[in-house]
C-alpha cells in the first residue's frame, strides 16, 4: 500500500519543513508565512516568468505614491486648497494624507521619517503643537499593522518569558531581537536627538539621505540571489543581529530607510532575503514603540493647545490600513529581490528635494 508523501511545506511556512509537526493547520498559515504567499504561488504557476513580473507589476503603487506626494504639495499652498490655514493647522485632509504617507513609507524602503519631515516642512505644520502628537497617532497606525500581520509568531516569542530558561528556537528569535535594539539606545545619548531634529528641518540634507539608501537598494539587491528552499527557521546569530541593529541606528536620519537598510544589512551579514525581512519588521516594533513613546514623553507635561480629536483619529486610521497594505506588498515583492522601482523613486524625490526644497 502506497503511503502519500507528505506535502512540502514551502507555501505552509517553509521554516517547518524540518520534520513532521503537529499543531496548527496545514491551511492556516503563520505569520512568517507572509513572505510564501499569493506571489510564490504566481511563480510556482509560471516559473519562467513570475520573478520578471515581480520586478514590475508594484511600479504602479509606486506611481500612485508619487501622486498622493504631489498632492501633499499643491495643498501646501493655501491659497490654491484651503488644505491649512495661515497657522498651518492640521486639518482632517491634510491628516488623511500625512497618515497615508507615514503608513506607505514606514514599511516601503523609502524612509517614513524624511518623507513626514519633508510633508510637514510643506503644509508648514510646527513641530512643538500638532507634529508631534500626529507622529504619536501615525506610529501607532503602523505599530498595530506590524503586529497584526505578525501576530502568530509574537505570541510564541511571547511565550518565551514563561520559560525564559528553556534553550529553544523562539527563544534565541527573542535574543537576537533584543540584541539588534540595544543600538538604539545611542539615541538617547545627550545631543544626539538635537542633530536628528536639525537634519529634520534641512531638506537638502534628508535629500541627500534619501539619495544614500537609493544607493543601499541598488548594491544590496541588483542580484537576484538563490532562496533556501524550504526557507531557513533559524534566527540570526547574535553578532549577525547587532551588524542589523546598527543599520537600524543609522536608519534613525531622515531619509535613510530602516527596512531597507537593515534588510540590505541582513543580506550583507548572511542572511537570506526571507529570514531578513523578516527580522527586520520584527525588530521595527520595538522600534516604532520607543520612537511613539519619545513623542509621548515630548507632549506630556506640555502647555500645547486643545486639539481637534478627529484629524488625529483619521491620521491612525490611515496610518494603519495603508501601513498594512503596504508591509504584505513589500513582504510578497522581496522574494524578486529586485526593488529598482524604489530606486528611481528615491532618486527622483532626493533630487526634488535638494533643488526644489533645499
Amino acid at each position: 500500500m502506497q503511503h502519500r508523501q507528505p506535502e512540502h511545506e514551502h507555501a505552509d511556512g517553509g521554516e517547518r519543513a524540518a520534520g513532521p509537526r503537529t499543531g496548527r493547520a496545514a491551511g492556516r498559515p503563520e505569520p512568517r508565512d507572509a513572505l510564501n504567499d499569493r506571489d510564490e504561488r504566481c511563480e510556482d504557476a509560471d516559473p519562467a516568468h513570475g520573478v520578471q513580473r515581480s520586478k514590475w507589476r508594484h511600479v504602479p503603487w509606486l506611481v500612485l505614491l508619487a501622486a498622493v506626494l504631489a498632492g501633499t504639495a499643491h495643498a501646501a499652498d493655501p491659497g490654491k486648497s484651503g488644505a491649512t490655514d495661515a497657522g498651518g493647522e492640521l486639518t482632517v485632509g491634510l491628516a488623511a494624507l500625512l497618515g497615508i504617507i507615514q503608513g506607505a513609507t514606514e514599511f516601503l524602503p523609502v524612509s517614513s521619517s524624511g518623507h513626514l519631515a519633508l510633508a510637514q516642512r510643506l503644509f508648514g505644520i510646527d513641530a512643538e503643537a500638532a507634529g508631534h502628537r500626529f507622529n504619536i497617532a501615525a506610529h501607532a497606525g503602523t505599530l498595530l499593522a506590524v503586529v497584526w500581520v505578525y501576530r502568530l509568531q509574537i505570541k510564541e516569542l511571547a511565550a518565551v518569558l514563561l520559560a525564559p530558561h528553556r534553550d529553544s528556537e523562539q527563544r534565541r528569535w527573542v535574543l537576537a531581537i533584543i540584541v539588534a535594539t540595544l543600538p538604539l539606545g545611542i539615541g538617547l545619548a545627550p545631543g544626539f536627538e538635537d542633530a536628528i531634529v536639525a537634519i529634520e528641518q534641512r531638506p537638502r540634507l534628508i535629500g541627500v539621505a534619501l539619495l544614500v539608501t537609493a544607493a543601499i537598494l541598488f548594491l544590496a539587491f541588483r542580484k537576484a540571489r538563490p532562496v533556501p528552499d524550504p526557507p531557513s527557521s533559524e534566527p540570526p546569530t547574535l553578532r549577525q543581529a547587532i551588524g542589523i541593529g546598527l543599520a537600524q541606528l543609522v536608519a534613525v536620519v531622515p531619509g535613510v530607510s530602516r527596512s531597507g537598510s537593515t534588510i540590505a544589512a541582513g543580506g550583507l551579514v548572511g542572511l537570506d532575503r526571507e529570514r531578513a525581512a523578516r527580522f527586520s519588521f520584527l525588530i521595527s516594533i520595538p522600534a516604532i514603540l520607543g520612537a511613539t513613546l519619545l513623542e509621548v514623553r515630548k507632549v506630556v507635561g506640555t502647555d500645547a493647545p486643545s486639539i481637534d480629536p478627529l484629524p488625529y483619529a483619521v491620521g491612525f486610521g490611515t496610518s494603519l490600513l495603508v501601513g498594512f497594505a503596504c508591509l504584505r506588498w513589500l513582504l510578497a515583492i522581496i522574494r524578486g529581490g529586485n526593488l529598482n522601482a524604489f530606486v528611481v523613486y528615491l532618486l527622483v524625490v532626493g533630487v526634488l528635494a535638494i533643488v526644489v526644497m533645499g
